[in-house]
């Protein structure tokens, strides 16, 4: 029986997790969780159809009724705006195809009362409501101002740029831009997601986790889960900056990296609950996979850090003994969070922490050399 607590089953593991502090006096039969089934009516199948076929009519409006440059005179200056159409579709894609795209292939898995959309919309957990939230956040100029601020500008500073100023300083450019298409994307995908492992291991590290905590603090997975960063992710550096300055790939070939990655991290935050086979195991992460990463319970070592599994395989973080996880798997943090529409407190508390956990170590670091 439980009392009173909520207890998870990690399907076919047959082990228990539950928030700390949660009691158990027996444990009832595990029972094997099923693979998801696609089902999907054909007035859902036409209703998307007509949707992708509005989309479809939108862009080509951008591209054929819209200028791809115009100029602005404002308080006697001349600001001139180039590659429109470019950022419009880049990022209306995001907006109007991938979040949707996510969310319908949610509800052919999961059904309307497993969706994403069901526990924004309807449900409105107070976890869900910070997802809303901070996605909120991200279509608007003051998530860039932000970022901005809290990082002291470290992570908006252009990958490309550097790749030019290093090329000019040391005469030396790896630039892999004259390459063909598909091997740029290959090489920048590679270097991409080897960086982002790193990254992701740096994030679980004492000093930089009061930042990444933010994001592990979801109590339950939502598509839009997947934005829920803290703005002064200091660590991003490693992947959002250093492949462009490394290899300086064509702004096509790093944009359309860029929107795999986003739709990705869309998919593995999504209530799917499928490993997707062997993909799931070497090639791109999965829903189940990025579930268990975020695991309440630590009794066992965090794993399950890489976009692309084979470099938690070669850096030992891939966790066979973990088994499979379901919705029911508890998520989140022993921290407490307010959670709900009013991020702020804890984007603050977060970010105060981070600077705080650095003094110690600073303190130690200086003992070390006799400076105190």
């Amino acid at each position: 029986m439980v009392n009173g607590d909520v207890v998870a089953i990690m399907a076919r593991s047959g082990r228990w997790i539950r928030p700390q502090g949660s009691r158990v006096d027996a444990a009832p039969p595990v029972t094997a969780a099923r693979p998801p089934r696609a089902t999907v009516s054909l007035p859902l199948l036409g209703l998307f159809a007509a949707y992708l076929a509005l989309v479809a009519a939108a862009g080509w409006a951008v591209v054929n009724l819209l200028p791809d440059r115009i100029a602005i005179t404002a308080l006697g200056h001349a600001v001139s705006l180039g590659e429109l159409h470019r950022r419009v579709l880049q990022h209306g894609s995001i907006l109007v195809l991938i979040v949707p795209g996510v969310l319908f292939a949610e509800m052919v898995f999961t059904g309307w009362r497993g969706t994403s959309l069901r526990h924004l919309l309807a449900v409105r957990s107070p976890t869900a409501r910070s997802d809303l939230a901070i996605f909120a956040l991200w279509q608007t100029p003051l998530m860039n101002g932000l970022i901005a601020v809290l990082s002291l500008g470290v992570t908006v500073i252009s990958g490309a740029w550097l790749h030019d100023r290093l090329a000019r300083l040391t005469g030396v450019s790896l630039s892999v831009a004259a390459l063909p298409a598909a091997v740029q994307v290959l090489v920048f995908l590679t270097v991409f997601s080897f960086l982002d492992y790193w990254n992701h291991r740096l994030d679980h590290s004492r000093l930089f986790w009061p930042l990444h905590r933010f994001h592990h603090a979801a109590e339950e997975f939502t598509v839009l889960n997947s934005v829920r960063i803290h703005p002064a992710a200091f660590t991003s550096i490693l992947s959002a900056t250093l492949p462009a300055m490394l290899f300086g790939a064509s702004p096509d070939v790093i944009a359309d990296v860029n929107l795999f990655v986003i739709t990705l991290r869309y998919v593995i935050h999504s209530r799917i609950d499928s490993d997707f086979g062997w993909v799931g195991r070497w090639i791109v992460q999965s829903p189940v996979h990025h579930r268990l990463h975020h695991v309440l319970d630590m009794s066992l070592p965090t794993g399950h850090f890489a976009l692309m599994p084979v470099w938690d395989h070669l850096f030992g973080t891939w966790r066979p003994d973990a088994g499979e996880a379901d919705q029911r798997l508890v998520i989140g943090v022993e921290t407490a969070y307010r959670h709900g529409a009013w991020v702020g407190a804890d984007i603050w508390r977060d970010y105060l922490d981070f600077w705080k956990g650095l003094r110690p170590a600073t303190r130690g670091a200086a003992a070390e050399q006799g400076i105190v």
